[in-house]
């Protein structure tokens, strides 16, 4: 209300003082006229008064056209004084001279210019009443988003509708600004290490890849990766591990602010040249290198942070890191190429030793290919079967009656023939794909060894290994139960082998399942041993019938005392604890007769057999052995010649 009666004040004034004005510019151009009137030629008709008998009057105040001059009233009609003579005054009706007035070419420029004026008035007075419409509508909806975002606004030292509106708008520009900051820092934030996530990363690595080939720079990327991180998730639970990655973060963090390395996003202030990739693996970018050294040192100083020790309330932690350099452009000029190369070397850093770095090579690539290249066509082969199996058998000492045989599994490309088992078992392994491998060879094993075992071995195992991949996703005892149901194949005559690192991580829940199977009769042997970190105490608590001496320790042990004095250790030991101990990779008679002066019952190599297809197994012991093995429930090999 109070801005209305303002208003109306405001324009009441103006239209006031334009009458006096004009009022005022309309007397100017009367006196003009008059003054100009020549009683000898005028148009405007004129008339005389005696002196003596007239009386001249003021025009009234509140009419400024005539201020000035003096009226003759006669008649009812004014007239208007234009010259006194010594006994006669001359005068014009009032109405001719002010109509005179008004059609005078100056006033008619007068009224123009005053309508002009007033057009222009009149308009923009509309003009700011729609915008102070408009000013009020966006202060209401501006209002109702200051309190639908529950935003406090301070009071105002002037509040004028423009002030306010200023005012809600500056408070919801910050609103919205910290909103589309966090926003982005929620879509591409990870949540844990609270860095950058591999998405986030990825188009950072897009935009500082394409200003780099602009500027004709290099630039370098570190893919991370934590060596033991399992193990500590393993042994201490994932809320110590996450809390190892925070760890990690932050110092990885010091590296970059070490090195200069920062650049920080401007929307999300989230540091773009480090970001957790998943799990345990993260990454640095080096948007320049500017020294020959540069990105060793910042390499080997991530290297020397992640090997300094992890205090996690009253444990100590020590983990170390694998690291793979790719250069752009030399080692690949597109993000995800780059990350993939930066991979392929740190699987290089890994396969070398573990807690160094590698710079990524094309001979890397080559790697990595084969790698893929076998991973497609075993996923291929197991689809089809294209598998067989060998057998290799186990045999004693004193008499060389067959002991067990172990199943052996073979891989027959079509292209390039026969692939050696060590070096598509860890491919099989790394892809989990050991696990629908590892069940053909369990039943084609059980089901060969079924129908040995009817011919009359029915004291000979067969012998099947077993990863720790398949013991972690496989209900052991189940599986292997049913596979021995399937086949006939009674659990006696299944021995499964398990390497020493192996048995030694092997979850509780895991030990159980394997000493439920040894209660039911299947024989459970430790294969590899001594090339762990397994104590030989820990043997009384692993549920284990049978020790397998890693071949190393045959081929050392008349060359060097030492392995010798191991190989006595292990005999008596297994002696001790009631187990059969078998000696791996005899391949010299000088090396099966050491064994057997050691007392070592059983051995396995090339002296006896390379492993052999199911149909030389059946000609050489069943043919012409019948009642022998009728007889004794196994068959003899004897050595190779």
């Amino acid at each position: 209300m109070a801005n209305v009666m303002t208003n109306f004040f405001r324009s009441f004034g103006i239209a006031l003082i334009a009458i006096i004005v004009f009022g005022y510019c309309l007397n100017v151009l009367l006196t003009k006229q008059i003054n100009n009137i020549n009683p000898q030629q005028s148009n405007i008709a004129l008339r005389t008064f005696k002196i003596a008998n007239t009386q001249l009057e003021m025009p009234p105040w509140y009419n400024p056209i005539l201020s000035g001059h003096h009226l003759i009233h006669s008649n009812n009609n004014d007239y208007l004084l234009i010259k006194i003579t010594e006994t006669e005054f001359i005068t014009a009706k009032a109405s001719s001279v002010l109509n005179a007035t008004l059609l005078s070419p100056a006033n008619l420029i007068l009224l123009i210019l005053l309508g002009l004026w007033l057009t222009w008035y009149l308009g923009k007075a509309r003009q700011i009443k729609r915008e102070h419409n408009v000013i009020n509508q966006l202060h209401l909806q501006t209002h109702k988003l200051v309190s639908a975002f529950n935003i406090q606004l301070p009071p105002l030292d002037n509040p004028t509708s423009v002030a306010k509106l200023s005012q809600a708008i500056n408070a919801l520009n910050n609103h919205v600004t910290t909103y589309a900051r966090e926003t982005q820092t929620s879509i591409c934030q990870d949540k844990l290490t609270l860095l950058i996530d591999r998405h986030a990363y990825i188009e950072h690595l897009d935009r500082q890849l394409n200003g780099a080939e602009i500027k004709n720079i290099n630039c370098a990327l570190l893919f991370i990766d934590l060596d033991g991180f399992k193990q500590v998730n393993d042994s201490f639970g994932h809320s110590f591990g996450d809390e190892v990655l925070i760890q990690v973060a932050e110092r990885l963090a010091n590296v970059l602010r070490h090195h200069k390395l920062n650049d920080l996003n401007p929307t999300s202030l989230l540091e773009q040249n480090l970001a957790r990739l998943g799990g345990d693996e993260f990454s640095i970018f080096i948007n320049e290198i500017d020294s020959d050294t540069k990105t060793l040192d910042v390499a080997q100083h991530v290297l020397n942070e992640i090997e300094r020790d992890f205090v996690l309330g009253n444990k100590i932690i020590k983990i170390s890191a694998s690291v793979g350099i790719a250069v752009y452009p030399e080692s690949a000029s597109t993000p995800h190429a780059l990350l993939q190369m930066a991979d392929v070397a740190m699987y290089r850093a890994k396969t070398d030793g573990r807690g160094i770095f590698k710079v990524y090579s094309p001979e890397m690539g080559n790697k990595m290919r084969r790698y893929h290249y076998l991973l497609e066509e075993l996923r291929l082969a197991i689809a089809c079967q294209n598998f067989h199996l060998s057998f290799q058998p186990i045999v004693h000492v004193e008499d060389c009656a067959i002991d067990y045989f172990e199943a052996l599994v073979r891989w027959d490309h079509p292209v390039e023939g026969a692939i050696s088992p060590v070096e598509f078992i860890p491919i099989a392994e790394e892809s989990n794909l050991i696990l629908e491998l590892g069940d053909w060879i369990m039943l084609e094993s059980c089901r060969q060894m079924s129908a040995w075992h009817n011919a009359g071995m029915r004291k000979v195992k067969i012998s099947v290994n077993v990863s720790g991949i398949q013991l972690k996703h496989r209900p052991i005892h189940e599986w292997v139960m049913k596979k021995l149901a399937k086949t006939g194949l009674p659990p006696s005559s299944l021995m499964l082998e398990i390497t020493e690192s192996t048995l030694i991580t092997a979850s509780e829940t895991i030990i159980n399942e394997l000493e439920k199977l040894r209660k039911d009769g299947v024989t459970i042997a430790i294969d590899d041993f001594g090339t762990g970190f397994s104590s030989l105490s820990t043997l009384a608590d692993l549920p284990i019938d049978v020790i397998k001496i890693d071949r190393l320790f045959i081929a050392q042990a008349n060359e060097n005392p030492k392995y010798n004095e191991i190989l006595n250790s292990i005999s008596e030991l297994g002696t001790k604890l009631g187990l059969k101990i078998v000696a791996e990779g005899v391949e010299e008679i000088e090396q099966f007769e050491l064994v057997k002066r050691m007392g070592i019952s059983s051995v396995q190599g090339y002296l006896v057999s390379r492993p052999q297809s199911s149909l030389n197994v059946g000609n050489k012991v069943l043919q012409g052995n019948v009642n022998h093995i009728a007889a004794t429930g196994t068959g003899v090999w004897n050595l190779e010649s």
